[in-house]
């Protein structure tokens, strides 16, 4: 988490984050014990050089999440401490950004170092994929699976545990389950299919840079469906922070 000393003067998370982070880190380290109020939000302004509008939607932010209640006319009161395992909770287009960097470079690789099992696993997976399509089963885990199975063609278990590392944190974001919850359907799940058989194919064929590009377009192609889908006036809206960086000029 962020500190006092390292504020961010870049820009690439919304002001309002870094603030709540930094508040969140005092009330983690009993700095604002449980029932203590926080200072008031003139008083956070001043200290951090942002506005109190910042400072606003960084508290309504820690009230979201649930460890902050602001009370009218009384104050703000913090109510829970992050757990053990609490981490920064992603946005969905953060973790759509590290998706396409390191899921694009672990199918290039893969298309070198797979092998024929790793090949019928992954056309086996692609079969289920499309039967549960068909009949409207989206409760599974042939998305994740497909996935899965690319990094560990690799045969490098650190980058299979990245993979796994990164699905679990959309795993923990509220956020990202909400969104993609509108994605459970036949035909965004059609759509994911093809993405997935033109991947299988630049694998078969050992093309390093055909796999970069169609993992590539595979999570683009997700990103744009969900911007559609996204509240854009939400304050924990991130698509125009963690957009997409083109990378595929360096494959011509």
């Amino acid at each position: 988490m962020l500190t006092d000393n390292n504020l961010s003067t870049q820009y690439s998370k919304k002001q309002y984050q870094e603030i709540a982070e930094i508040l969140l880190e005092k009330i983690n380290q009993n700095e604002y014990p449980l029932g203590s109020k926080l200072p008031p939000e003139r008083t956070i302004a001043d200290a951090y050089g942002v506005s109190r509008t910042i400072v606003r939607e960084a508290l309504i932010a820690l009230e979201v999440k649930g460890f902050v209640s602001i009370k009218q006319s009384s104050g703000i009161y913090v109510i829970n401490k992050p757990d053990a395992n609490y981490c920064r909770i992603l946005g969905p287009f953060e973790l759509l950004q590290a998706s396409q960097l390191i899921e694009t470079n672990i199918a290039s690789f893969a298309s070198q170092m797979i092998t024929i099992a790793n090949i019928e696993s992954l056309k086996k997976i692609l079969e289920q994929e499309l039967h549960a399509t068909m009949n409207n089963e989206f409760d599974n885990n042939n998305d994740f699976n497909f996935h899965l199975n690319i990094a560990q063609a690799t045969q490098n278990q650190m980058l299979v545990n990245s993979l796994k590392n990164l699905w679990e944190h959309k795993q923990k974001s509220f956020n990202w389950q909400q969104l993609v919850e509108h994605t459970n359907t036949k035909g965004y799940r059609l759509q994911w299919h093809a993405d997935h058989q033109q991947i299988l194919a630049a694998l078969c064929r050992r093309d390093s840079v055909g796999a970069y590009k169609a993992m590539w377009q595979h999570i683009e192609n997700e990103k744009n469906i969900l911007m559609n889908l996204s509240d854009k006036t939400s304050i924990d809206f991130d698509g125009y922070i963690f957009s997409s960086i083109n990378l595929l000029d360096n494959f011509t």
